[in-house]
């Protein structure tokens, strides 16, 4: 790794998280952990040599850990540590920053469920504690859950989940981006459960990828 050699605390930490694909490695591991494998397709275009690379050295910073799930499963995943999950805010005003002022992103970048789920988690929620749902868009699972009025997103499933919600990528993107209502995208989709809590768990996601307004 680089450094800037500054007494400053702004390059000490992109001495540590500002290499290219460290604060992305970091993204795909917000919603929990994940494998190698799963990484590498989380992270479309990084070369096999680098991801190894960048996994090592954030372990060696303490950003990351590398454990394995215990029987049946015995596989090895990467999980955030706490210095790792103490950048998400970082990440949520980065988050916020590129909706407001990064260019749009070309017809053929690349799109994954997660990425939107990530602008949705923390928003205003009125699924009520205890209650959860499962979203699921193609081979991706997803919890949505609240805590204290907010969002809650984590990868994988909601096994005691009220609601189970099967919904088409292009109707996510499209209720993510403000184009479709909930009401419209429940529609589309198939829906195990309580209807009315599926709804709730949505609602949060509804134009989550739009551009904020001007503050006044």
């Amino acid at each position: 790794m680089k450094h800037y050699g500054q007494a400053c605390a702004i390059a000490r930490a992109l001495d540590v998280v500002g290499d290219r694909w460290s604060l992305l490695l970091v993204r795909e591991l917000t919603l929990g952990p994940r494998r190698y494998r799963d990484l590498a397709t989380g992270l479309p275009g990084i070369p096999s040599n680098v991801l190894a690379a960048r996994l090592k050295d954030l372990q060696a910073a303490g950003v990351i850990t590398r454990h394995t799930l215990p029987a049946p499963t015995d596989v090895t995943v990467y999980e955030l540590t706490d210095a790792g999950r103490a950048l998400q805010p970082a990440l949520k005003e980065l988050l916020h920053w590129g909706l407001r002022y990064a260019p749009e992103p070309s017809q053929d970048a690349a799109a994954q469920p997660g990425w939107g789920l990530l602008a949705a988690a923390g928003r205003p929620a009125a699924l009520p504690a205890g209650q959860t749902c499962e979203l699921r868009v193609g081979p991706e699972f997803f919890y949505l859950g609240s805590d204290a009025g907010k969002l809650t997103v984590r990868r994988g499933p909601a096994p005691d989940g009220d609601a189970v919600v099967t919904m088409p990528a292009d109707t996510l993107y499209s209720l993510l981006t403000g184009h479709t209502t909930v009401t419209d995208a429940v529609r589309h989709s198939t829906v195990d459960g309580d209807t009315g809590i599926a709804h709730r768990a949505l609602e949060p996601l509804a134009a989550a990828l739009t551009k904020p307004a001007p503050a006044i």
